[in-house]
């Protein structure tokens, strides 16, 4: 490790330029924060970076040590060393690294192609100074708790099967850090798609480490004071969610696989029988003609648009996986044009890389370059003909099962071999951006051939922005308490990457739930903001009346109280589209100043108003929450608390959930209602058509007292929830 130091320093009207023999560096302001940006080779000065969308730079200044722009916070900076104090960051120092293995990563050096007569092309990367009372939260999709300190990530998204808390790599790679110092945040983002290691004061407890092998570093300091303005920063410059149409946010159901229309049909006519609602099912692989995508199978899907109009009059959305490997056949049109325009991925000879996947052969579209994605978006046009609603993109980190005319390295896990090439790029370098390309070429696919719909994609893999085309999932979990625990700061640190729509495989995926985990997992996974039961073909059923009486009531009621929230959740939406902020928050969010609310791991608040302690081990009757500051009520009797430590117990057989005073929530009963507490309280509600693109209106609701007052014409119910039942209050 060479610290890096500047012999000299340019500024013009709108960036820093540092220069010394060997390195570069420059400095800008954008709206959303500083971009530090270090590089080896001199062709590297212009670098657009593969997500962020930073725009113009601003005016600085520089003097006395500080760089100012209007809008930001000061930035010190020390030339010998390069060095940054960014808030509460007092040392951050970047340094070069010599060509050597890296820690981590072993293979990484032989992978790495040598900057010509440079002495350091082993990579860049910068220390953080530690401090005791530091937190870190963020990264994407990771598992274990939600203070992510004292432990090393890596930043390569791979096909994990079976993880556990201590697991590193995972399906998706989002290179952000939610930094927290008693009541302050700050963020630090890298716009670097080559593999990273955030070493988080796990090799030394008194200094952080974050390195790329890459030639450039591209560093983004997202100022705060608070979690909320450090997310608004990062979805700014990154990109926030489109707004879902209303459906997404109903109830799907999913299993590899139903393996026949007959048995999609059953499904849907077995929730009715039970009076369960539900918005989409979903098919898996078993749906094509031999694994070739874009295709149905004739015997056992041989009608999909009949399939598609019956289940819609039910209210049901058909959504199709589609996965990027595409079988190499002769004949099969989807190979024969993608073959005669060189639209695969190429071995480090020049050859059409070949392997093997679900389609064996199987070659991959080299979704990095722009008129492959424009083709493969097209090749939706068939199955938006077939009555598709939903696409989603599987095995896209991309995972191979076997390769036909390359090596693997184990290490890397069952990906593409790391000298395959996407034009002029290596797989090592865009590796991580697989998947999210492909989702773009299905998000701008879906767009052009149905503009009058709103895309819905549902995403395996993604890096930094993936939410601007597609919901996430955290991918093969398993039917155990421990998943259903760990879901929730999964999804929270989801949250805080910018990822606002994602979701568990409620039940789990692989393994065989009980009746019991399904029960607990459905109320939780009626506060995901992505709700959905999907499971394994090798596991027992666990539609929601497979366990039968007393479970299917049970789980019915949790399903019928989601669609309850969905004025709620679709309002939640729509701040996420405007402001990035996600729809799952930790309890910081709303309470940066309790040191509690950095510690817990186990509950979360569902916008600002509700506040939710599932249960979360078998045969539990009750349950410790940490409430706020505040008064709180329990939402099933009424009861009031103060802000404190509770066992909550659970004798109305449903989740523990709390409303917070001061605010009204929006519902789906008897047409439109809101639910108060407090004698003065305020709710908002997003309402539109709930797909397309006229505009919806934002209204307003206040309460005094025992009147209210709605800005809409609409005339809603109001009312609180008293322990001796619900008063209405008067709407003016």
């Amino acid at each position: 490790m060479v610290p890096l130091a500047f012999e000299r320093v340019r500024q013009t009207e709108r960036a820093l330029l540092f220069e010394s023999p060997y390195a570069h560096a420059q400095i800008t302001a954008h709206e959303a924060g500083w971009r530090v940006l270090v590089y080896l080779r001199p062709e590297d000065a212009a670098k657009r970076g593969p997500a962020a969308e930073p725009g113009p730079p601003r005016r600085l200044k520089f003097e006395n040590g500080q760089v100012r722009a209007e809008g930001l916070g000061p930035l010190g900076l020390t030339l010998e060393p390069f060095a940054l104090t960014f808030g509460f960051l007092t040392r951050l120092r970047f340094f070069a690294l010599p060509r050597v293995p890296w820690q981590g990563l072993p293979g990484l050096e032989a992978a790495l192609p040598p900057a010509e007569g440079h002495p350091y092309s082993g990579g860049l990367g910068f220390t953080l100074e530690e401090s005791p009372h530091r937190r870190y939260y963020g990264l994407g999709e990771r598992t274990g708790f939600l203070d992510k300190k004292g432990k090393r990530y890596t930043f390569w998204n791979t096909d994990e099967t079976k993880h556990t808390e201590a697991t590193d790599r995972l399906y998706q790679s989002q290179p952000f850090l939610l930094l927290s110092e008693g009541e302050e945040a700050l963020g630090l983002a890298l716009d670097e798609s080559f593999p990273l290691v955030f070493d988080l004061a796990f090799s030394h407890p008194g200094r952080s480490r974050i390195q790329t092998p890459g030639p450039t570093l591209d560093l983004y300091l997202l100022p705060g004071p608070t979690p909320a303005e450090v997310v608004v920063r990062l979805t700014a410059l990154f990109g926030r969610p489109p707004l879902p149409p209303r459906w997404a946010l109903g109830y799907h159901q999913s299993r590899y696989g139903y393996q026949s229309q007959e048995e999609v049909r059953a499904v849907a006519e077995a929730f009715a029988a039970h009076g369960i609602p539900l918005s989409a099912l979903w098919l898996d692989i078993d749906y094509m003609d031999g694994y070739r995508v874009f295709t149905f199978d004739r015997y056992r899907f041989p009608d999909p648009k009949a399939l598609a109009k019956e289940l819609g009059r039910r209210g049901i959305h058909l959504v199709a996986i589609v996965d990027p490997g595409v079988k190499k056949e002769a004949g099969y049109p989807v190979y024969e044009e993608g073959h005669a325009r060189g639209y695969f991925v190429r071995t480090a000879r020049g050859e059409e890389l070949v392997g093997e996947v679900w389609p064996d052969p199987a070659v991959w579209p080299d979704f990095t370059r722009p008129e492959v994605r424009e083709w493969w978006g097209n090749l939706h046009r068939r199955l938006l003909e077939a009555g598709i609603a939903g696409i989603w993109n599987d095995m896209n980190e991309p995972s191979a099962f076997a390769l036909k005319n390359a090596r693997s390295d184990p290490v890397w896990g069952k990906t593409l071999p790391l000298s395959a090439r996407h034009g002029e790029k290596t797989h090592l370098e865009v590796h991580n951006l697989y998947g999210q390309c492909m989702s773009r070429a299905t998000f701008e696919g879906l767009s052009r051939l149905a503009p009058e719909r709103r895309p819905f994609v549902l995403s395996r893999a993604g890096f930094l922005g993936i939410q601007r085309y597609a919901w996430v999932w955290t991918g093969d979990n398993q039917s155990r308490w421990e998943h259903l625990l760990m879901s929730i700061p999964m999804l929270l640190n989801l949250g805080l990457s910018g990822v606002a729509f994602a979701g568990a495989d409620i039940g789990g995926f692989a393994e065989d739930a009980s009746a019991e985990l399904l029960w607990r997992w459905s109320w939780l996974g009626a506060f995901y903001p992505f709700m959905r039961n999907h499971s394994a073909k090798t596991s027992r059923r666990q539609e929601p009346y497979a366990f039968g009486e007393p479970w299917t009531g049970r789980i019915a009621e949790a399903i019928r109280f989601r669609y309850r929230l969905l004025p709620y959740l679709y309002t939640l939406a729509a701040e996420a589209a405007a402001t990035g902020a996600p729809l799952m928050r930790p309890m910081f969010w709303h309470f940066p100043a309790e040191a509690e609310a950095y510690r817990v791991n186990d509950q979360f608040l569902l916008g600002p108003a509700l506040l939710v302690a599932p249960i979360v081990r078998p045969g539990e009757e009750a349950r410790a929450v940490w409430l706020p500051p505040g008064r709180w009520q329990d939402w099933w009797t009424g009861e009031v608390f103060e802000g404190g430590h509770y066992q909550v117990a659970r004798d109305h057989g449903r989740i523990p959930l709390f409303l917070r005073e001061g605010f009204a929530v929006p519902l789906a009963e008897e047409g439109l209602a809101f639910r108060v507490f407090g004698e003065r309280a305020e709710g908002r509600l997003y309402q539109d058509a709930g797909d397309g693109y006229e505009p919806g209106a934002w209204y307003g609701l206040s309460v005094t007292g025992n009147r209210a007052r709605f800005e809409g014409e609409a005339r809603p119910r109001v009312c609180r929830r008293e322990e001796d039942g619900e008063k209405p209050v008067p709407l003016d």
